[in-house]
């Protein structure tokens, strides 16, 4: 089954995603915090926090701070100024890695030194990454052909171009203010979860 994967957007205070996460918990598979402002500790009492109203551990996922994803027991995802992959898998072999890639090239590499799955994009045109050329669903399909492990697309996603996106195969996507930006994030998550169980 497709996976909806949400991102945290770092515009918004700790208090606020400790009350706001654990309700999206209920329609998402898996929350990225995605805080690069943040300290270590002011992520680990956020998991914590979240840990205990409800959210599982395993829906987590940390970017870029390996620490405080083998502290907390939750998912790290990697980027391409992190720690490489295989060095994590190594050391870590039951971490859960994710791996954000660009390329055909990049996504064979991840892959290849050992990632879980990687996150591809950006798809569409988004105010994240302004003046970008989006790189496409014929793109997309080809990283998904090219590659045995989950493919998670993200950039511009949005309830109505989402049936194209999970078209190519990929595994599920990721959204950022297509929920968190919205006046009403979880109707607006409970729109993306109602188009990936038609």
């Amino acid at each position: 089954m497709s996976q909806l994967h949400l991102m945290t957007t770092g515009k918004r205070h700790p208090d606020i995603l400790e009350h706001l996460l654990p309700k999206l918990a209920l329609s998402v598979d898996r929350i990225h915090l995605r805080e690069p402002l943040w300290s270590a500790k002011e992520l680990v009492v956020c998991i914590e926090t979240l840990v205990r109203r409800g959210v599982k551990t395993e829906q987590l996922i940390v970017h870029d701070r390996l620490d405080v994803a083998v502290v907390t027991g939750t998912g790290v995802q990697l980027t391409t100024r992190s720690i490489p992959v295989d060095l994590v898998r190594h050391r870590f072999p039951e971490l859960v890695i994710g791996q954000s890639v660009h390329s055909l090239t990049e996504a064979i590499a991840a892959e290849q030194a050992g990632a879980d799955y990687v996150l591809y994009g950006h798809i569409f045109e988004t105010g994240s990454k302004p003046g970008v050329p989006p790189r496409g669903l014929d793109a997309l399909k080809q990283v998904v052909d090219w590659t045995s492990i989950p493919v998670i697309a993200i950039g511009g996603i949005t309830p109505d171009n989402l049936p194209d996106i999970l078209a190519t195969g990929c595994a599920g996507g990721a959204v950022l203010s297509g929920i968190l930006g919205q006046a009403s994030p979880v109707e607006a998550a409970n729109r993306f979860r109602a188009v990936m169980q038609r």
